[in-house]
């Protein structure tokens, strides 16, 4: 009976229109009134003591540092640098489009912070240069979610802060998937570009590409800061020297270098970041981090009255009933994350399912980190389906297009996102390599 009242409510709240966070908050507060298995002040007492986490406050400074880098001139240099490297190659233009993508989300953890960023740029860019509208959104809107699979990333924040693996393992896990992705999307951006018969521009000489490459470089070592940071150095020992190794910050203090950094570098290297760009990189960011956190607010709420219930032990045991294989499990829930991609944003769909799914999966004897990149691919699906796909918006707003066509535009990139999901899915060590490398 609970149970039924709690989803039910949520469902029918969602049917009627209502936000996301508020169904998920109005559905845990109907439940608590009407059947009352938990009293409300235990309720409240979870709630902040879930949100006062020291992990959780890496979101906001990764959502400033992107923020600060679409004002301080970063990307500017960055797309520069891309479009130095392949812009010369058949599709080169949208290639750069990726490549930009690539470099902007080793700092943004964002995908719509991503397609924002670059897409402001990149778009008239692809215009002018003879693309189509089809095209130049279609490339935007899709390589943007790659701005959640490389590394850093605030689906994986949220990821292991509800599972408890490791962050640090999942940003590294993440390095190939998100190359991998990238790398198909560039075959994807030659293609199309050969059947749009776009010409191929002129390479780039040494001069333009050292040129290129020394504008961009403060840019760049935002990312490789991060990096080392995070990941430290390798153990190594040089004759009397010997090097412990092991990181040098958290990830959450990574988030705070990266917001520092990019203030340094934009105002005093590259001298674009005035005191107004600062003051509405804090109103952009908030907005950003107020949406994901109202959003974390009501799902905590929602996912603690799920646990408390035992839906995950039931959907635990009845998945173990059907003595599935774990290839057949796994395949259950792509097709139910991709179902859920249709409706919910990757957020609450970590905060409510993640919590269900795992407890299964590691029943399964899947690895933790591997689950959690299969999740962020998932994710990166659901970003450019519609109803609720935020690239979809994201996209619409800068070309002035339709959510519906800026879909379509979407839907030949998409091989990219499919072929990378079913690769990471069932070759498990496309995400483990890296992290069996590593200490932690």
């Amino acid at each position: 009976m609970e149970v039924a009242v709690l989803l039910g409510s949520f469902f029918a709240l969602v049917l009627l229109g209502l936000p996301i966070a508020v169904s998920l908050g109005g559905a845990t507060m109907i439940a608590a009134y009407t059947l009352s298995p938990i009293p409300l002040a235990i309720v409240g007492q979870k709630l902040f003591s879930n949100l006062d986490h020291f992990t959780l406050m890496a979101v906001p400074f990764f959502f400033f540092a992107a923020a600060l880098m679409e004002s301080g001139g970063l990307v500017r240099r960055l797309v520069g640098l891309a479009n130095a490297m392949v812009g010369h190659l058949r599709g080169g233009l949208g290639m750069t489009t990726v490549l930009a993508c690539i470099f902007f989300a080793a700092i943004s953890g964002s995908s719509p912070a991503t397609v924002a960023a670059v897409g402001y740029l990149m778009y008239p860019a692809l215009l002018k240069e003879g693309y189509t509208k089809r095209y130049a959104i279609g490339a935007l809107a899709t390589a943007g979610s790659i701005g959640i699979l490389i590394p850093p990333s605030i689906p994986m924040i949220l990821y292991g802060f509800i599972t408890e693996t490791s962050i640090v393992a999942m940003f590294i896990a993440g390095i190939v998937p998100g190359l991998i992705y990238g790398g198909l999307m560039m075959i994807v951006a030659r293609v199309l570009a050969r059947k749009e018969g776009h010409a191929v521009r002129e390479k780039a000489t040494g001069k333009e590409f050292s040129a290129a490459l020394r504008q961009s470089l403060p840019a760049l070592s935002l990312p490789v800061f991060i990096v080392i940071g995070i990941y430290g150095f390798p153990e190594m020992e040089i004759g009397d020297m010997y090097l412990d190794g092991g990181a040098i910050f958290t990830p959450t203090e990574a988030a705070v270098m990266s917001s520092l950094l990019a203030i340094i570098v934009g105002r005093l290297v590259y001298k674009e970041l005035t005191l107004r760009d600062f003051g509405n990189a804090i109103i952009i960011s908030s907005a950003r981090v107020g949406t994901i956190f109202w959003i974390a607010v009501n799902a905590i709420m929602f996912g603690y009255f799920v646990t408390k219930l035992g839906i995950p032990a039931i959907i635990t045991e009845y998945i173990i009933s059907l003595n599935l294989e774990p290839w057949q499990f796994l395949l259950v829930v792509n097709v139910v994350l991709v179902i859920i991609g249709f409706f919910l944003e990757g957020v609450p769909t970590i905060l409510i399912f993640v919590p269900i799914l795992f407890p299964a999966a590691q029943a399964m004897g899947i690895d933790p980190v591997h689950f959690g990149i299969i999740v962020v691919v998932n994710i990166e699906l659901g970003l450019i389906t519609p109803p609720v796909g935020l690239n979809l918006f994201v996209g619409a707003s800068i070309s002035g297009m339709s959510v519906v066509s800026v879909f379509r535009a979407t839907l030949p990139w998409m091989i990219a996102t499919i072929i990378t999901l079913g690769l990471v899915t069932y070759i498990p060590a496309i995400s483990l390599f890296l992290p069996s490398f590593m200490k932690f």
